[in-house]
C-alpha cells in the first residue's frame, strides 16, 4: 500500500498543530482583487446558404432569421423594411415595397401602401368602450389632475403621505391624535364577531397547507347564508376586484348552481390561472359567466348586459328588437328603424368581494347606489341590490375624492388634509411589530419581524418609528390608533348605505390570527325597503 497522501492531507496536521498552539494566522480575505468576467463575443455566423433565407442577423441569439423571403429579396416580410435596394421584377426595376412600424404597436410592421387595411384588422387597434363604460362615473368628487399641486399630491402618492405626516410638529400630531380618539369614542359602536363556516370549503381545507384563505372564504360564505344571499337561484353575483375569481368559484359551490345563476367578475387587469372555466361548470347547461376588464370607477352596472333577465347562458347577446317599415308597392326596401328603448327587468344583484383595497371599496359602494337609483321606478324588485358583502382592507390607499360619504366627513370635521393623515395613520394597524436586539460584536441593531404571515401586513418603517418616539407611542398604542382611523372610515361607509335604505353593519368575520384585515361590511335591504 502506498503511503502517499493527498495534498490537503499533507497540510492538515500542521494547520491543526498551529491552531492548538495559537500561532495559526487568520486567512486574509479578499486579498486578490476580483475582476468582472468579460463575456467572450462569439464570432458572427456565416451568411445563410439556404435558398431564400432571411439575411437579418438576430444579435441576441447570434444567428440569422429563419423566415423565408420572396424571390430576389434578401429580407423576409418582417425585416424587409431594412432592405434599401430595389426589388427586381419581370416588368423591370421597381422600388421595393416598404414596411413601416404599425402606429398602434411599433413592435410589428406593416406594408406602407397597405397600411389602411392593416389598421382595420390589427389586433393592437384600440377597442371601443362598451355601453357600460362611463369615465369617472362612480367618483364622488372630480379626480385630481395628472400633475396635482398642494395636498392633491397626497391623493396620488403613498410616499407623499408619509413625508407630510412626518412634517407635522409634535403639537399638531398630538392634537390630531386626540381628535381621532374623541371621534372614535363618539361615533364608532361596538363591533360584534360572527365567525361562521360553510361546507363548500371542506375539500379545499383538506388539500391546502395554508388554510387561512379557506377559513376566510368559508366564513364569508357562511355569513352570506345567514343573510339569505344564497337562496335565490336567479341571482347575479357580481365580484368586484375579482382577481382570479376564486371566491366566485366557491360561491358557485355554495349556491349549488346548475346553470341558473349568473356570475360577473370585474377587475382592472386580466389575471392568470382564472377560475372562469370552473364557473361555467361541467354540466350540459352552463352558467352564465362574464369577466369585464375595466376600472370600477368607470362601471355603469345598469348597462351590464348579463344583468338582464332576457340574457341567459345560451343567449349571451342582447336581443335586438326592431321593426321594419312597411314596404309599399313600387318602392324599394326601407331601412329598419328600432323601437324606442324599453326597460328590461334585471336580475337581483349580490355584490361580493374578498379584501377590496382602499378606494376600490368606496367606488364600489358608489357604483351600487348609482345602480339602485337608476332602477328606482322601473324594477319590480323591492331592492335591485339584494346584498352586499365586502371584506375590507388597505385603508391607507383611500382617496378623499373617492370617499362616498362626504357629509359624514363634514359632520366630524375632517378636512381633506386631515383625511390624508387619517389614511396614513390607518396603516399602523397592520404594521408588523419589530424587536430590536443589540449585538455586542457590532454594536448595531438587528430587526426581526414578528407576525408577518399576512398578505396585508406592512413592515413599520423608520419614519413611523421616529414619529412614535417623538410622541411617546409604543407599538400597541400605534396599532390601536391605526384601528381607530380605520373604523372611522368604515363607519362613514355604513352610514352611507343606511341613508340609501340598507341595514348595514361591520362584522369581524375571522380572528386576528387568521388575518390582520378581519373586518367585513355586510348589508341587506332594510325591511321598509323590501
Amino acid at each position: 500500500m502506498s503511503d502517499t497522501k493527498r495534498p490537503h492531507e499533507n497540510t492538515q496536521p500542521d494547520a491543526i498543530a498551529q491552531a492548538l498552539a495559537g500561532t495559526l494566522e487568520p486567512p486574509v480575505l479578499n486579498q486578490r482583487r476580483r475582476t468582472k468576467r468579460q463575456k467572450v463575443q462569439a464570432p458572427p455566423p456565416p451568411i445563410p446558404d439556404r435558398p431564400r433565407q432571411c439575411h437579418y442577423l438576430l444579435i441576441s441569439k447570434n444567428k440569422y432569421c429563419s423566415l423565408t423571403t420572396k424571390l430576389g429579396v434578401k429580407f423576409c416580410g418582417e425585416h424587409s423594411m431594412l432592405d434599401t435596394t430595389a426589388a427586381s421584377s419581370e416588368a423591370g426595376q421597381e422600388p421595393a415595397r416598404k414596411r413601416i412600424p404599425c402606429p398602434f404597436d411599433p413592435s410589428h410592421t406593416a406594408w406602407e401602401d397597405d397600411l389602411k387595411a392593416h389598421l382595420f384588422k390589427c389586433n393592437a387597434r384600440p377597442k371601443e368602450n362598451p355601453a357600460h363604460f362611463s369615465l369617472d362615473v362612480n367618483l364622488t368628487l372630480p379626480a385630481p389632475e395628472r400633475q396635482p399641486t398642494g395636498f392633491e399630491v397626497l391623493e396620488t402618492s403613498t410616499a407623499g403621505k408619509s413625508e407630510v405626516l412626518a412634517e407635522l410638529t409634535q403639537e399638531q400630531l398630538l392634537a390630531l391624535i386626540k381628535k381621532i380618539q374623541d371621534l372614535h369614542a363618539k361615533h364608532v359602536p361596538e363591533i360584534r364577531t360572527v365567525i361562521l363556516d360553510h361546507p363548500a370549503l371542506n375539500e379545499r381545507k383538506k388539500i391546502v397547507k395554508n388554510i387561512k384563505h379557506a377559513h376566510q372564504q368559508a366564513s364569508l360564505l357562511g355569513n352570506m347564508k345567514r343573510l339569505n344571499m344564497l337562496d335565490d337561484p336567479s341571482t347575479c353575483y357580481v365580484e368586484f376586484g375579482a382577481g382570479r375569481g376564486e371566491l366566485s368559484n366557491y360561491l358557485k359551490i355554495a349556491v349549488d348552481d346548475h346553470g341558473t345563476a349568473t356570475f360577473v367578475l370585474v377587475d382592472r387587469t386580466p389575471p392568470r390561472n382564472k377560475f372562469d372555466s370552473a364557473l361555467l361548470g361541467l354540466e350540459e347547461i352552463k352558467s352564465l359567466v362574464k369577466r369585464h376588464t375595466m376600472d370600477i370607477k368607470d362601471l355603469v352596472l345598469a348597462e351590464v348586459p348579463e344583468l338582464r333577465r332576457d340574457v341567459t347562458a345560451t343567449q349571451r347577446e342582447i336581443p335586438v328588437k326592431a321593426t321594419a317599415q312597411g314596404i309599399q308597392d313600387g318602392e324599394g326596401e326601407a331601412e329598419a328603424t328600432p323601437k324606442e328603448a324599453e326597460y328590461v327587468e334585471k336580475k337581483p344583484v349580490v355584490a361580493v368581494s374578498k379584501h377590496l383595497c382602499g378606494g376600490a371599496t368606496d367606488i364600489t359602494l358608489k357604483c351600487l347606489i348609482n345602480y339602485q337609483k337608476s332602477e328606482m321606478g322601473h324594477s319590480k324588485l323591492p331592492s335591485p341590490v339584494k346584498g352586499i358583502l365586502i371584506a375590507l382592507c388597505c385603508h391607507q390607499l383611500c382617496h378623499h375624492y373617492m370617499y362616498p360619504n362626504q357629509e359624514f366627513l363634514k359632520e366630524i370635521d375632517i378636512s381633506p388634509e386631515e383625511f390624508v393623515y387619517l389614511t396614513r395613520m390607518s396603516s399602523w394597524a397592520v404594521c408588523v411589530n419589530q424587536t430590536k436586539t443589540e449585538t455586542a460584536d457590532e454594536g448595531g441593531s438587528e430587526k426581526q419581524a414578528i407576525g408577518g404571515d399576512d398578505e396585508h401586513s406592512i413592515v413599520a418603517d423608520k419614519e413611523l418609528d421616529r414619529l412614535g418616539s417623538n410622541i411617546a407611542l409604543d407599538f400597541q398604542e400605534r396599532e390601536r390608533l391605526g384601528l381607530q382611523c380605520k373604523r372611522l372610515l368604515d363607519v362613514g361607509r355604513v352610514r352611507y348605505l343606511k341613508e340609501h335604505g340598507y341595514d348595514a353593519e361591520l362584522v369581524y368575520y375571522v380572528d386576528k390570527e387568521t388575518s390582520l384585515e378581519n373586518l367585513a361590511l355586510m348589508a341587506v335591504p332594510s325591511p321598509a325597503t323590501s
